[in-house]
């Protein structure tokens, strides 16, 4: 019965989502009783409303009120109140598994990409967010020490794990911006246990600890990352297997703080990497070295491991379209509780859009990677009124062209081009007035 629900339900990102969150909502919720907003409504009001920008109560009432209307049904109020106990009612685990059970689906309808050969290749990043100002946030994620109290806001600090192939995060941690086993690497354990052998894993130069490495090495996953600064690199040692290419030991550091003396001694007292000098992805001939667990130096020569690590530059585009686009930089949330689930709606925003990428970049044979995320939210958000107003004969042809129109307007391939860019038009600092200082009004 729910499921007939979901899918007779209005939202345009139903068509994906739908099917995903039937069995989750009857997992958690059981039956449920006829309500105003069924917990169906309330996550797609929240998923639509992420990537309309546009995540006001009001307007996930009034996109609520349009869904029933469009299904001849009679609007609610439009106080807000109810769709905020409906909204806390929600169980969070919903939007975890969602989010990532929708992220594993598309993953299954991607076609092989030579480019990887056998990988399954993953991106991981990490960032801040801030949240509400209130009591419990606070709490939960102390603002940064230097601010005075009452003059910050809740720090978090966040870490994802992105896909290479069709750019939707396939998990996500989180929690405060400090204190114990809070920086990335400890995010990012959690993370990583949720990866198998078919991986190849790709990171910035704050993850290729010695721990880390190591933990790869035993689950058999892949690693590429850029060496941290502080490692010294001595090009002299270890086995040559070409210019500035090496395979070196690195030796067991000692037992940190966090790690406890068991966990410790499961460690091997060494492992075997591999150092490799490369240019940037900048394209300004700057040098960086990377580490990495692919040893086989006739497969992967100097120049695929260079075409492989330039792809980690989708993961700070992801971050960047997740908080700026997205508007997921400040989590307007009063509650830790509210904001796992506004945090995760986001998520499940994006995949869900990313499904639409990924539909039509197979039907009109196009690359994910050329196609704007912007553009494609814009173009979704703008064509719901006609998606959701057809009759089920129009829906397959416009939705081929939704997907037409995301496709025309590619990104373009600007190799080696600085960003951010100069931004030239600077606000005026203050109006020009006629008159004395004295005399202007405010």
């Amino acid at each position: 019965m729910l499921k007939k629900k979901l899918t007779e339900a209005g939202f345009p990102v139903k068509e994906k989502l739908g099917p995903i969150l039937a069995p989750l909502i009857e997992e958690h919720h059981g039956d449920i009783r006829e309500r105003l907003y069924p917990p169906e409504m309330v996550v797609f009001a929240m998923v639509t409303g992420v990537i309309a920008r546009d995540t006001t109560l009001n307007a996930a009432v009034a996109r609520c009120n349009a869904d029933r209307i469009q299904r001849g049904l009679e609007p609610g109020s439009v106080n807000t109140s109810s769709f905020s106990d409906a909204r806390s009612r929600l169980n969070p685990e919903i939007f975890e598994q969602a989010s990532r059970r929708l992220a594993n689906s598309i993953a299954e309808q991607m076609p092989n990409d030579p480019f990887w050969d056998e990988f399954i290749p993953f991106a991981i990043d990490g960032s801040t967010l801030s949240a509400a100002d209130t009591p419990a946030n606070q709490e939960a994620f102390p603002q940064h020490g230097n601010q005075e109290i009452g003059a910050g806001f809740p720090l978090m600090r966040v870490v994802i794990l992105q896909s290479l192939v069709s750019g939707c995060v396939h998990d996500l941690a989180y929690g405060p911006f400090q204190g114990k086993e809070t920086g990335e690497m400890a995010l990012a354990r959690q993370i990583l246990q949720n990866l198998d052998e078919r991986a190849l894993l790709l990171g910035d130069r704050y993850f290729p600890s010695y721990f880390t490495m190591a933990d790869l090495i035993r689950k058999r996953i892949q690693g590429l990352f850029q060496a941290h600064s502080a490692r010294d690199v001595d090009f002299r040692r270890g086995q040559q297997v070409g210019v500035l290419d090496h395979i070196v030991e690195w030796d067991k550091p000692v037992r940190p703080s966090w790690m406890s003396k068991d966990e410790y001694d499961k460690y091997p007292d060494k492992i075997r990497l591999r150092e490799v000098e490369i240019t940037r992805e900048t394209g300004n001939g700057e040098k960086m070295v990377v580490v990495t667990t692919l040893l086989d130096h006739q497969k992967f020569t100097k120049n695929r491991l260079v075409k492989f690590y330039k792809k980690r530059w989708k993961i700070e585009l992801a971050l960047r379209d997740l908080k700026d686009t997205f508007r997921m930089a400040h989590i307007d949330a009063k509650t830790p509780e509210m904001v796992n689930k506004v945090l995760w709606s986001h998520i499940m925003a994006y995949n869900s859009l990313r499904w639409h990428m990924v539909n039509a970049a197979i039907l009109y044979h196009k690359k994910v990677e050329n196609m704007s995320v912007k553009t494609s939210s814009r173009i979704v958000t703008e064509n719901k009124n006609a998606i959701m107003n057809s009759h089920d004969g129009n829906r397959a042809a416009l939705f081929a062209a939704l997907f037409e129109q995301m496709v025309c307007v590619p990104v373009g391939n600007r190799p080696g081009r600085s960003e951010p860019r100069a931004v030239k038009r600077r606000p005026k600092p203050f109006p020009r007035l006629h008159g004395k200082r004295s005399d202007w009004h405010t």
